[in-house]
């Protein structure tokens, strides 16, 4: 009976053999204790590692040179414009169109007096309150 190294024993343990292997191990674990005791081992130390926490110190990357702040800049405010256009015309364009009142009208002249540009004066009568 050939017993399993400890490299397919963690990888058993990982889940990262294939089917074939992984029920050969499995199998193999089924009956050989030495195998099953090497294996509780190598769970215990899985299951240390996973508590383990590493703080890591990432430094902060360097402030951009003064020719590129500005450009990214503008380029933000640019950005912000177009998109308030753009909601703009999204809005005008969902909102219900406002049709025009058409007023009927008919121009009576009071006197036929011409002024000196040359019109004829006249009062805007409403047809409706007319008779």
């Amino acid at each position: 009976m050939t017993h399993p190294d400890a490299d397919t024993l963690l990888k058993f343990a990982l889940k990262t053999l294939d089917q074939s292997e992984s029920s050969s191990v499995a199998e193999h674990l089924s009956v050989c204790e030495k195998c099953k005791d090497l294996q509780q081992k190598i769970l215990g130390e899985l299951a240390r590692l996973e508590e383990v926490e590493i703080h890591i110190d990432v430094p902060a990357p360097p402030g951009l040179p003064r020719r590129l702040r500005l450009p990214l800049a503008v380029s933000r405010w640019a950005a912000v414009l177009a998109i308030g256009f753009l909601l703009g015309y999204m809005t005008a364009q969902l909102s219900d169109p406002v049709r025009p009142v058409v007023v009927q009208q008919r121009l009576i002249p009071t006197r036929a007096e011409v002024s000196s540009s040359g019109f004829v004066s006249c009062q805007a009568i409403d047809v409706t309150t007319s008779p």
